[in-house]
């Protein structure tokens, strides 16, 4: 294998290492007895790409991550067909037309390092979920709907256990419940789609929702110029008190319940109520009114947002 050009760093960089390096291999051209004989390596969409591991120098293993992120060999049975599902060119979904399931996307903190009985989420979801770890870090469950579905408290306390285990911080990412049909591949990419655009606001905690990131999705639809027209003011009160920013969002969060608010933010409830009075007074905005309430809270997502981008 000669060494890899960085020019290759252009549009469809997968497509043009599998043109010049005969051996290189996608996972719907491989067994799955024949993963841990390649190096594996994923693009920004996700779409993997192996190299033959013996034929692999540390040189150019370097100049492939300056193109493409490591990714582990994939996993476990099954997931050879959700990677070619998902993420190759086969349109029709592993699981029989009619069944309800959906993905949990999980992140692991830190490497994680497995125990000797197989990777530690075989342990937490149903026999008949099919787990596919994409690299170190990330992958995801295909978890059907039914009376073993795991809820969310669930999934919390499943995190914390990871968590005194193995010492890793686990976030997961629960998908909405879908029907296989035709349509379906589309409506899983996009919910992953989702997921690593706003991952950072994702792992703020460690179980979250298609639906927690519905307000996200609405600010990705606004204009520059319709969010400085309609946050301009309320951007000011935060500015001045850098903290009402969270204080706005918990309290909407909690259904606009000023004392169980102040209890979780250790505030004393007078002094709370003292202070959105004062960005209503402020702003103009009635928090007590849901449209009031939500545009503060789109206002308070996207003022946090751009001063993370600032720093």
């Amino acid at each position: 294998m000669s060494s890899l050009p960085i020019r290759m760093m252009s549009m469809s960089v997968i497509q043009k290492l599998l043109k010049q390096y005969p051996n290189a291999r996608q996972i719907n051209s491989l067994k799955d007895n024949e993963y841990d004989q390649y190096q594996w390596y994923r693009d920004a969409s996700d779409e993997l790409i192996a190299f033959p591991a013996a034929e692999l120098s540390s040189k150019e293993a370097g100049l492939l991550e300056l193109m493409l992120e490591p990714a582990a060999a994939p996993l476990y049975q099954h997931s050879n067909e959700w990677e070619r599902y998902l993420f190759g060119d086969n349109t029709t979904c592993p699981l029989p037309e009619g069944t309800a399931f959906r993905l949990v996307l999980f992140s692991f903190g830190k490497a994680p390092v497995f125990p000797e009985e197989g990777h530690p989420l075989q342990f937490v979801f149903a026999d008949d979920s099919t787990i596919v770890q994409r690299d170190e870090l990330n992958g995801y469950v295909v978890e059907l709907q039914t009376a073993n579905t795991l809820s969310l408290e669930e999934l919390s306390s499943a995190s914390q256990a990871l968590e005194t285990d193995i010492d890793v911080s686990t976030y997961f990412f629960a998908g909405s419940f879908h029907e296989a049909n035709q349509a379906t591949k589309e409506q899983l990419l996009m919910e992953h789609a989702w997921y690593n655009q706003h991952k950072s606001y994702i792992q703020r905690q460690k179980v979250s929702t298609t639906q927690s990131i519905i307000p996200l999705l609405i600010l990705d639809r606004f204009t520059d110029m319709e969010k400085q027209s309609q946050f301009s003011i309320i951007n000011n009160a935060f500015d001045g008190d850098p903290e009402l920013a969270t204080v706005i969002r918990t309290l909407v969060e909690n259904l606009s319940n000023v004392s169980s608010t102040a209890k979780l933010l250790y505030l004393h409830r007078n002094s709370l109520q003292y202070r959105l009075d004062k960005f209503s007074e402020r702003t103009g905005i009635d928090l007590k009114s849901f449209h009031g309430s939500m545009t503060a809270y789109l206002a308070s997502l996207q003022w946090d947002s751009d001063k993370k981008s600032r720093s």
